[in-house]
């Protein structure tokens, strides 16, 4: 009679992860029992807690009655799952920018974005830079802390554990500022480097392989190292030095410091240098540009057209072809070539100056010759004035003559003042001193001054150029005695201006 009961009774099932539960009134179970109390005491007599979940389902139970011949299963308890944490994490703004740019640039924008860009046009993918570049104050990242997670309950009551989120290490160094709010400020200018659990901003670009499309043009703002080269038409800009350890081909570098071409510069007539520092390399060709110290090559400089505000220290090397300007002394192997290629240096110059002291030298011509004009004119004036022949004109004349002679003294002083500290800078800055180690070929020509001096025959080394005196070139070989340059030289005058080919 006991089992037959418990068959009719109202029973529990719980699952076996107790994540739910059930209340089952089998067929037969006088309906008469099922009253909130009694499905209570039977739920939790079970170990099922009532919640507001329980509460409901029995309602709604006593509610509709089911009928006395078929079984009824309610679910009566649901358990409250946990809220696991969540890991810290960083999400990297300037990516996000970075991305942005580039698909307006590809014309990948959307809504607003791409009304907004569609008139401008595409940057050309010599411009795209594969460097995060940051400047002071950039917010670069925003870091999520790890939180703990809320534990949840099985339908008995128990507590199922959460588990907590991991924290994302992140080590970094003066270069960036974490707020309390896990933003992190860029406190320098320059790159942003990261790697697992590191992130700094560096001064220093290091580039493993080729300076192409997979890197973009470099404008950077400190040093620039390129492991194997830079491919034709590239542009590297930087503010401190930049070392190219393989071949830079017909690119333009833009340097504030040293520029080393390790693996030489091959130009092909569209290959330009403007060096803040020294250039050192293994060789140029075909390279134009600007160098404000030092030009220091180990093989050749061949048809290079080059301003330097430094010397020339190449002992073991050429120079053959083009046209070369130092302001300082050159000491080189081998200038020309057995061939006879016309081969250009300028000597004794300072091209920084020269230009700014013609220019102040033709405005004290100038103010010169306006100013024996304007005094012929006076004294005309006053000899009328002795004779007493001089009119009411003559006499307003005279005053304004006055007045620009004294503007034109004034201008014309202040000119020779500058022309004279310019002129004398240039004499502490230039040197008219170059070591030739092998030789001088027939077809160099060396111009200093108002003279261009066509070598046209053999100098052979050790021997030196130098000046004798205040304007005569002398060559001298070995031990022996001084000579005129122009005794195996043809000379010949050039017109003002800057000393070109």
């Amino acid at each position: 009679m006991a089992a037959a009961a418990e068959e009719t009774s109202p029973s529990v099932i719980i699952a076996g992860d107790k994540l739910s539960a059930q209340l089952v009134i089998p067929a037969g179970c006088s309906r008469a029992m099922m009253t909130a109390p009694l499905l209570k005491e039977v739920i939790r007599g079970q170990g099922v807690e009532v919640t507001d979940f329980t509460n409901q389902a029995i309602q709604e139970l006593t509610q509709s009655t089911p009928p006395d011949d078929q079984t009824a299963t309610i679910d009566i308890a649901f358990a409250q799952p946990p809220t696991h944490g969540t890991d810290g994490a960083i999400r990297w703004l300037v990516d996000e920018k970075n991305q942005d740019d580039a698909d307006t640039q590809d014309g990948h924008s959307t809504g607003e974005e791409r009304d907004k860009d569609d008139d401008q046009e595409p940057l050309s993918h010599y411009d795209r830079c594969a460097f995060v570049m940051v400047e002071t104050g950039d917010v670069v990242g925003q870091i999520r802390e790890a939180t703990l997670g809320e534990d949840g309950r099985d339908v008995t009551g128990n507590t199922i554990p959460a588990k907590s989120g991991k924290d994302m290490p992140l080590q970094i160094d003066e270069t960036l500022m974490r707020r309390a709010d896990g933003s992190l400020i860029a406190q320098q200018d320059g790159v942003l480097y990261r790697e697992v659990g590191k992130a700094q901003i560096r001064k220093q670009i290091e580039i493993k392989d080729y300076v192409d499309f997979s890197t973009g043009n470099l404008d950077f703002d400190g040093d620039i190292t390129i492991g194997r080269g830079i491919r034709d038409c590239f542009i590297v800009k930087a503010t401190g030095n930049v070392e190219v350890k393989g071949l830079i081909e017909a690119a333009t570098l833009d340097t504030g410091k040293d520029l080393i071409a390790n693996g030489g510069f091959a130009g092909r007539e569209r290959g330009y240098a403007y060096v803040g520092g020294s250039l050192k390399g293994k060789y140029l060709d075909n390279v134009q540009g600007h160098i404000k110290e030092d030009l220091c090559i180990d093989r050749e400089v061949i048809n290079c057209e080059l301003t330097i505000d430094g010397g020339i220290n190449s002992p073991h090397g050429s120079i053959i072809g083009g046209l070369l300007i130092p302001t300082g002394e050159v000491n080189i192997g081998t200038l020309g070539s057995g061939a006879g290629v016309e081969t250009n240096l300028t000597i004794g110059s300072v091209p920084r100056l020269d230009p700014f002291a013609e220019k102040l030298d033709a405005m004290v011509q100038t103010f010169t010759k306006d100013l024996e004009k304007l005094t012929e004119e006076q004294d005309l004036i006053n000899k009328m004035s002795v004779k007493g022949r001089m009119t009411a004109t003559d006499r307003e004349r005279q005053t304004e003559i006055m007045f620009e002679i004294s503007m034109v003294n004034t201008n014309l002083q202040k000119a020779q003042r500058t022309l004279d500290s310019i002129t004398n800078e240039i004499e502490k800055r230039r040197s008219v001193n170059l070591t030739i180690h092998r030789m001088v070929n027939p077809g160099v020509r060396l111009t200093y001054g108002r003279l261009r001096h066509k070598i046209t025959a053999e100098i052979k080394g050790p021997a030196r150029i130098y000046l004798e005196g205040s304007d005569k070139l002398v060559y001298r070989q070995g031990d022996a005695p001084p000579c005129p340059l122009a005794q195996i030289a043809d000379t010949q005058a050039i017109r003002p201006g800057r000393n070109a080919a």
